[in-house]
């Protein structure tokens, strides 16, 4: 396939992406046209666990998070990026905890806010609906997205996981052991956009203030503190890069 040819399948794609509603996608669910933006979003994802721990829940929502179409831009030095980006989109879903001491991950959503086409967002029901349990036994653990490359948290997602944790709290606890609600967005470098690597994720924990890029190392994945996020009021933040 020519590069000229690649460049033109591309924005055929833009352009069909731009002028067709949606398709459904299997385990995404979004507001119907004129609708208002989802308030829950249904629980459990079939398939999906339940898992033990936390951590084995993240390294399984990342890959399928990761594979919904246009998840993933590829890397930004690729000669398609910029147009593989305008046509991405950031997909989002709690993962949370159960009163049988399970990890479960709800459905996710592509619902999103007009940008002036410098940024995706995803926007994040704040509550799961999840028909075996009370809305009260429902722990919120992490607000998980994609980001379509490598990028470091938004303003957005540092300020929306603060207005989850007003709601929900800042803390969990659990039958082994107290967890600290974050936001986690899963990237990849692949440029495989059918079978995308899980290559990383980013999380910003609001207990601590740590700002963490996560990477396998030698099989076993790795967090390195990036910065820290110090308030200095309500709304208003300064970041310290490390």
């Amino acid at each position: 396939m020519t590069r000229g040819f690649q460049q033109w399948l591309l924005l055929m794609l833009l352009a069909a992406w731009g002028c067709s509603p949606p398709k459904p996608i299997p385990g995404v669910v979004r507001p119907g046209p004129g609708e208002p933006y989802l308030e829950k979003l249904p629980g459990p994802m079939p398939g999906f666990g339940p898992f033990d721990s936390y951590s084995d829940a993240l390294m399984a929502a990342c890959p399928l998070i990761l594979s919904k179409p246009n998840a993933t831009a590829g890397r930004i030095d690729s000669q398609d990026f910029q147009l593989r980006w305008r046509i991405s989109s950031e997909y989002c879903a709690w993962l949370y905890y159960t009163p049988d001491d399970k990890y479960e991950m709800s459905l996710l959503t592509d619902q999103s806010r007009p940008t002036n086409g410098t940024m995706k967002t995803c926007v994040l029901p704040p509550f799961v609906d999840d028909p075996r349990y009370s809305p009260s036994d429902i722990k919120y653990i992490f607000s998980l997205h994609n980001h379509p490359y490598a990028d470091r948290l938004s303003p957005n997602d540092i300020q929306s996981i603060i207005s989850y944790g007003n709601l929900h709290g800042f803390e969990v606890e659990t039958r082994s052991r107290k967890v600290h609600l974050a936001v986690v967005a899963f990237f990849s470098n692949s440029n495989d956009f059918e079978h995308p690597t899980c290559d990383g994720f980013f999380e910003y924990i609001p207990l601590t203030g740590e700002l963490l890029k996560w990477a396998p190392v030698h099989g076993q994945w790795k967090p390195k503190q990036i910065g820290t996020v110090d308030w200095i009021d309500a709304t208003n933040y300064e970041i310290h890069w490390e």
